[in-house]
């Protein structure tokens, strides 16, 4: 009987001590730039006098130097809303994102940024959920949006303007945590 006590104590202790170190060996954290060349549809608004608001999204293919490809050559589709002041050309925005990787898992994220038309929209990106192997995803990092308005449409009575625009987007140093 004095023999059982100790040991319970010390299987215990043993469970205390292994089990976080077991929690943390099983995350995986890398570090990966990307870029995606884009193509955006949507409508724009003039909401001011000076000031014009985008409603639509953007999407593309996400190329990675993530050397397991795991978002390498990932479908991106962005439902986003930008906001440009159209006398000094400074801009602000927000948005979604779903990245799907070859395998159909996702990875779901936001975004916003501020910036200025010329030499992008500068933000931060985070990583919210994913599915399959990207379940518990976490992460992110600094985000830049560059765009061209490729074509513009106008509808004279409403007075919205349809745009398809083209782009890139960049992410200079994105982490990437897995569970």
């Amino acid at each position: 009987m004095n023999f059982r006590l100790p040991m319970l104590v010390l299987m215990g202790l043993l469970l205390v001590v292994v089990m976080p170190l077991h929690s943390a060996m099983a995350e995986e954290e890398f570090k990966l730039q990307a870029s995606a060349v884009w193509q955006s549809k949507g409508s724009v608004y003039l909401i001011g006098e000076n000031e014009a608001l985008f409603v639509g999204g953007f999407s593309g293919i996400m190329f990675a130097n993530d050397k397991k490809g795991n978002l390498n050559a990932a479908q991106l589709v962005c439902p986003s809303m930008m906001e440009i002041n159209l006398q000094n050309g400074e801009t602000s925005g927000q948005g979604r994102c779903i990245i799907t990787n070859a395998e159909g898992h996702r990875v779901f994220a936001k975004w916003q940024c501020e910036g200025a038309a010329t030499q992008g929209c500068k933000g931060d990106f985070k990583f919210l959920a994913g599915t399959e192997k990207f379940q518990g995803v976490s992460g992110g990092g600094e985000f830049v949006l560059r765009s061209a308005i490729g074509k513009l449409t106008a509808d004279l009575v409403s007075g919205d303007v349809n745009t398809i625009g083209l782009g890139l987007a960049a992410w200079p140093n994105l982490t990437v945590k897995l569970p």
